[in-house]
């Protein structure tokens, strides 16, 4: 790969004011502000007033270019993370404004938040000299509300009327002392009465990102700040347990996999099953009885009575440890293994209970991922009603309504199953609330063999 070309030059040799319009790109009717600023600043300084100008809250990623933002044929000016992270760029307070922009139509592109993927084009509309008493940068005009912080990157006026009473409604005053509200005394920028949580929950999630890149596509895709929070919070709870020795004895978890050895020692050499393709009664009855149902829940009419024997088969194959053959039930590898030493038993499933990485977003990916997490960080909860909630507030719909716990389950997660039933005996209950100690930790072990991403794309 080529060098990027080297797009700046020199700083002009005196100050002056810049007249810049700035337009989010593809806005519908366009939504714009214009600046008065000085020609000095870095460009770490004209991200703020940014933010500031159109409301948003510093809470993401962001880059200037000469060129596509994302072009491999424009020069790059990162922010402070994507630096960390080894991006091909220079840092934004390395560079002044007058290196990138000099001439009447000059351009330089801004791109912010890389999940809604806002981007704004620069435009250099007028040139003077700056005087002494001239401040430092100023909003002079400007057109229509600004789309809000983690919107979903769409910018017509319907769908921003979700949003605002009124989408048109831009106020000079109250955008200046929001531009205001990011000044340090001069002569330096800083966001007076900042908010410092805010800027190192945004660096926690970026590291969060890199360490469990899975949950990238969920959180982009996540408006809600309370849903949100549900999946950071749970992420640093999370890399936390990685450094604590939380696991619960050999003896436990041998105890906690009694129903999956049970089954696995049913099936043995192979099971004939009935000609609708269910197990036989005995053996289902048997099951039955292991995975803790009793009174009308246990049916001798076989497998095809008993949803919960259906499902932990259904889990057991997903985990690769049964599968059919020529109408047969029978062990695979794994599934052998296991049964002869149980300890790669437990260690089979925890590799596998990950959902495997996808290349585009999908309902049980992500219904996965989550009742993994909640599983793995809940002390002993599972709160599927909060995690269709999370799956409801990070854009999945069923039949165009809310997703429902039951959703999660039956039209995702097998791996839910398969949790409830890692537990003792007295413990295995179907559709619980609970998991086991030794069920959140093998959740646990799951996402933590998750491979951690190089960088965050």
């Amino acid at each position: 790969m080529p060098p990027r070309p080297k797009k700046r030059r020199d700083p002009l040799s005196e100050t002056q004011i810049f007249q810049l319009r700035i337009d989010v790109a593809d806005a519908r009717p366009p939504i714009w502000r214009r600046l008065e600023i000085r020609s000095d600043v870095n460009l770490w300084t004209l991200h703020r007033v940014i933010q500031g100008a159109f409301g948003w809250e510093d809470a993401h990623l962001y880059r200037f270019s000469l060129g596509d933002p994302f072009g491999w044929d424009s020069e790059l000016f990162l922010c402070e993370f994507d630096v960390a992270d080894g991006g091909d760029g220079t840092p934004v307070d390395n560079v002044r404004l007058d290196e990138t922009l000099q001439e009447i139509d000059d351009q330089l592109e801004y791109l912010y938040d890389y999940g809604d993927s806002w981007h704004l084009k620069i435009r250099l509309e007028k040139v003077r000299r700056a005087l002494p008493d001239d401040p430092t940068v100023v909003c002079t005009n400007g057109r229509r509300a600004a789309p809000p912080e983690d919107s979903g990157g769409i910018s017509d006026a319907e769908y921003l009327a979700e949003f605002f009473k009124d989408p048109a409604f831009f106020d000079l005053e109250a955008t200046n002392e929001l531009i205001g509200s990011w000044l340090e005394t001069p002569p330096g920028f800083a966001p007076a009465g900042s908010n410092p949580a805010l800027a190192e929950s945004a660096e926690a999630e970026h590291a969060q990102l890199l360490r469990f890149p899975q949950f990238r596509a969920m959180l982009d895709h996540c408006y809600d700040p309370q849903a949100r929070h549900q999946i950071t919070s749970r992420l640093q709870k999370l890399e936390a347990a990685d450094d604590q020795d939380i696991r619960p004895d050999e003896a436990a978890r041998l105890e906690s996999l009694s129903a999956v050895q049970l089954f696995l020692d049913q099936v043995g050499t192979g099971v004939k099953l009935t000609s609708a393709g269910y197990l036989p009664p005995k053996i289902a009855y048997r099951i039955g009885q292991e995975l803790g149902l009793w009174g009308f829940q246990l049916s001798t009419g076989g497998e095809s009575k008993m949803l919960q024997v259906m499902d932990f088969r259904a889990a057991l194959q997903h985990v690769g440890l049964v599968r059919t053959y020529k109408g047969d039930l029978v062990l695979t590898k794994a599934g052998k293994d296991g049964l002869e030493v149980p300890p790669l038993l437990w260690n089979h499933i925890a590799r596998r209970l990950l959902p495997r990485e996808t290349a585009s977003r999908n309902f049980a990916h992500d219904a996965a991922l989550l009742a993994l997490l909640f599983a793995a960080t809940s002390d002993g909860a599972l709160d599927l009603d909060m995690v269709a909630n999370v799956m409801t507030a990070s854009g999945w719909r069923v039949n165009d309504e809310s997703v429902e716990k039951h959703d999660v389950v039956f039209q995702g997660s097998w791996q839910t199953v398969l949790l409830w039933y890692i537990a003792p005996k007295d413990e295995r209950l179907w559709f619980k609330s609970t998991v086991s100690p030794a069920a959140a930790e093998i959740a646990r072990a799951a996402l933590l063999g998750m491979k951690p991403a190089s960088r965050v794309q």
